[in-house]
């Protein structure tokens, strides 16, 4: 099959939604040929072929960060990406994939009709529901009306996670089916896990860890207060990711009394962050709502706990009292509990991490990959 796959963010740009959309282009590249029409950004060819898939970048306007995208480059990718979809995509394709019903929706409609290719929308976060911007279509009435259209155009629905998949039925009254295809991650192949020294890290220290980009969703600030009640200064966190809330939250830091227990390590390569994953004890992450999340796939094939807050779609995955805990949105003091009755249980960590580890390896790409073969199999065959 030739696939073409629409999402205006893909690696390196962007977070858990370009990593899955990456991570499944290239399996599938393995055995199809796969191209991506997505965002361009400075330092980024306009068009080269990365593990196998054909990339062709739109030059949106306002795209000048890779950890996040910008209003205008957002509101930009419809035009500029039909644009330059016309000029740069050349042939047939068998089946469309777009990701995200806002931005990238419009334009794979169009992609869709103009190569008469069947179109499956993948919902994949923001583009449904995110709590933490104004302008989201669960609360602005113009992008619910792009969506709804997008939706209905589709052939094929999909979700990354139930909660999700509930989300839109809800939010739209879908009369197709939602398929809830999960997300999965490769686990990375790392040598035994360094010293901690070795990593500028205290060999007795109890750390916490919290792997994203540093954006409002993902309420570190919750995190910061919760350990400042802990009451242990053994306990420290590791916050690996960069973005536009980092300043405020090192500025919390500094208030709460932690400049010397949290440390803001930004954006770090792959390796290093698994090391760092390897190196911790209990991962933690209280966004106030993570479509699947696959960063807590990370931590649980690291071997560590996870405390995470729910609703969401890592209640597909996580278990409350066996791969960690899950407490809700907001709650400092069921976070702080949470923190407090795994740092101070190494037998805990270690029965919960094990548990975390094995519940991890059934979530995989090759699944996820597969499940969308099958759909894009489907659909080429009518």
């Amino acid at each position: 099959m030739r696939i073409l796959i629409v999402n205006y963010e893909y690696p390196p740009l962007g977070g858990g939604g370009g990593v899955a959309t990456r991570d499944i282009a290239v399996e599938l590249a393995e055995r199809h040929e796969v191209h991506v029409l997505t965002s361009a950004a400075p330092g980024l060819a306009g068009e080269e072929v990365v593990d196998g898939v054909r990339l062709f970048r739109a030059p949106v306007l306002g795209r000048d960060a890779r950890s996040h995208a910008s209003f205008t480059s957002m509101i930009t990718f419809w035009p500029i990406g039909v644009w330059h979809g016309r000029r740069a995509l050349k042939g047939r394709y068998d089946v469309v994939n777009t990701w995200f019903a806002v931005p990238s929706g419009p334009t794979g409609v169009w992609a869709s009709r103009r190569f008469k290719a069947p179109h499956v929308l993948t919902m994949a976060g923001g583009d449904i529901y995110d709590p933490s911007k104004w302008y989201t279509p669960d609360k602005n009435p113009v992008l619910a009306q792009v969506v709804r259209r997008v939706l209905r155009q589709a052939d094929v629905l999909a979700a990354v996670s139930t909660d999700l998949a509930k989300r839109a039925e809800e939010m739209y009254g879908l009369e197709k089916e939602v398929e809830v295809v999960s997300l999965g991650m490769n686990p990375p192949d790392l040598a035994d896990p360094l010293p901690r020294p070795d990593l500028g890290l205290k060999a007795d220290a109890v750390y916490l860890i919290s792997v994203g980009r540093l954006v409002r969703r993902k309420n570190l600030s919750v995190l910061l207060r919760a350990l400042a009640s802990v009451g242990n200064s053994a306990v420290e966190l590791l916050v690996v990711g960069d973005g536009p809330e980092r300043e405020p939250l090192e500025a919390l830091a500094r208030t709460l009394g932690l400049s010397g227990r949290v440390h803001f390590k930004g954006y770090v390569e792959e390796d290093d962050k698994h090391r760092l994953l390897q190196a911790a004890d209990v991962f933690v992450l209280p966004s106030l709502h993570e479509a699947f999340g696959l960063v807590y796939l990370e931590g649980m094939h690291a071997g560590l706990p996870v405390v995470a807050t729910k609703p969401g779609g890592q209640e597909d995955y996580l278990i409350d009292g066996e791969t960690g805990y899950l407490v809700a949105n907001d709650d400092v003091l069921a976070l702080a509990t949470a923190i407090r009755q795994l740092t101070g249980d190494r037998d805990l960590r270690r029965r919960m991490g094990a548990r975390a580890k094995e519940v991890a390896q059934r979530f995989t790409v090759a699944s996820a990959a597969a499940r969308y073969e099958a759909i894009f199999a489907g659909l080429a065959e009518k």
